[in-house]
């Protein structure tokens, strides 16, 4: 076999070793992000679970508020509960929708970002659904209770304790978005910020985190 055969069959036999090892760490690199892929499953499911009772909150205020329309309280409470459960519903859409959208084929520093962004994004909807449910907890039960047994209880409630409850609520909203914003949410804070977003975010985020550090160890060591 004269040189310049010896010469292509080398080229030939180094470019299938390369393809084959270009396949090996292709499937290798997919094998490692599936488990950060089946640890969002559970969260995609609870994040749906909120969309749907969502939907079925709204269903619920609907009836009620055109029931009483032309009435002050309801026109206010209730009018107010269903722009909050609209708010909330669309976090809940959006959250998922990225969550779906999130492509597995880029870089894991990219995917890492990105999961990084939905875990921020999780926390500002977590933050707005407890510190509004504080405002309109009250008036959720009696528009739920109202909705089923049709009695219009929020009608008979004392108006006084009703607008405490809602102050109260409101007094609350302020400080903690005014609290968060100092501690939590402003660009370039420490551990304890992350510490408070990683103690509200879904188990299956911070799963899905940890799985993606593992991966981008183990392609920088490669």
């Amino acid at each position: 076999m004269e040189l310049d055969d010896l010469k292509g069959a080398w080229a030939a036999h180094t470019a299938t070793l390369e393809r084959s090892l270009a396949l090996q760490q292709r499937l290798l690199r997919e094998s490692l992000l599936r488990r950060p892929r089946l640890a969002l499953a559970p969260w995609l499911i609870g994040r749906a679970l909120e969309v749907a009772l969502g939907i079925a909150a709204i269903g619920a205020a609907v009836p009620v508020l055109l029931a009483h329309a032309g009435e002050p309280r309801y026109a206010v409470l209730v009018g107010g509960l269903l722009v909050f459960a609209v708010i909330m519903t669309a976090l809940s859409t959006h959250l998922l929708v990225r969550t779906l959208a999130v492509d597995w084929g880029r870089p894991v520093a990219a995917i890492q970002r990105e999961v990084e962004q939905i875990r921020i994004a999780e926390y500002r909807a977590i933050k707005w659904a407890l510190l509004g449910g504080v405002v309109f907890w009250l008036p959720a039960l009696l528009v739920l209770f109202e909705a089923l047994t049709g009695i219009p209880v929020l009608g008979r409630v004392d108006l006084a304790w009703l607008i405490a409850n809602v102050a109260f609520g409101l007094v609350v909203l302020g400080l903690g978005q005014a609290l968060s914003r100092r501690f939590v949410e402003r660009p370039g804070l420490g551990a304890g910020a992350r510490r408070v977003m990683n103690a509200l975010s879904g188990r299956g985020l911070r799963q899905a985190a940890a799985r993606l550090a593992e991966v981008g160890r183990f392609e920088g060591e490669g």
